[in-house]
């Protein structure tokens, strides 16, 4: 076999797939902003919990977890990408007649769902003394407070939660970790 063509080959292939789909690497960033900006957010919202309900949150500090990122990268980075790929696609390849831009609807629709996640995260676990526009958007959004523990917000706010059930909660969750460490 003559490797010297079969790289080339390889070579030619990667080099017009890459001259082909060049036009979605500005949508392919933008969205890889939005996304990680999210998981920022979403630190920062586990920041406040714990300072909020320090005795309460399933760590003794708040911190970026590797899992957490690492899932953002293997998992909701890539999905995303391939959605603006083949939207691309679809756009110049089967729909060569129609005008319509597809890539930038579904980079548009990926970007809006994360805004909408990065406000959810920033308008969660505010303190009664905090500015009306977080106030406000709580009214519409979903309060993310209560994915750190394993009870309700309500729950939480009630102080029903007795030291047992927060022990519990965590073991549980360190025994989900350790089932996550050891599947990886």
């Amino acid at each position: 076999m003559n490797w010297k063509a079969f790289w080339s080959v390889i070579g030619g292939a990667l080099g017009w797939l890459v001259g082909e789909l060049k036009p979605t690497f500005p949508l392919i960033i933008v969205a890889i902003i939005f996304i990680v900006y999210d998981a920022w957010t979403a630190y920062q919202l586990d920041k406040r919990v714990h300072k909020m309900y320090p005795d309460k949150t399933q760590r003794t500090a708040a911190k970026f977890t590797s899992f957490a990122f690492g899932k953002v990268i293997r998992s909701t980075i890539p999905k995303r990408l391939w959605l603006i790929l083949l939207a691309y696609m679809v756009e110049h390849w089967v729909f060569v007649h129609i005008s319509i831009p597809l890539s930038y609807i579904v980079t548009g629709v990926i970007c809006f769902e994360q805004a909408w996640s990065i406000l959810e995260n920033e308008s969660s676990c505010r303190s009664d003394n905090e500015s009306r526009f977080w106030k406000m958007l709580q009214r519409i959004m979903v309060d993310k407070t209560e994915r750190h523990f394993d009870v309700t917000f309500d729950e939480l706010k009630k102080e029903r939660v007795s030291d047992e059930q927060i022990a519990e909660a965590r073991k549980r969750m360190m025994e989900a970790e350790d089932k996550k460490g050891g599947a990886a």
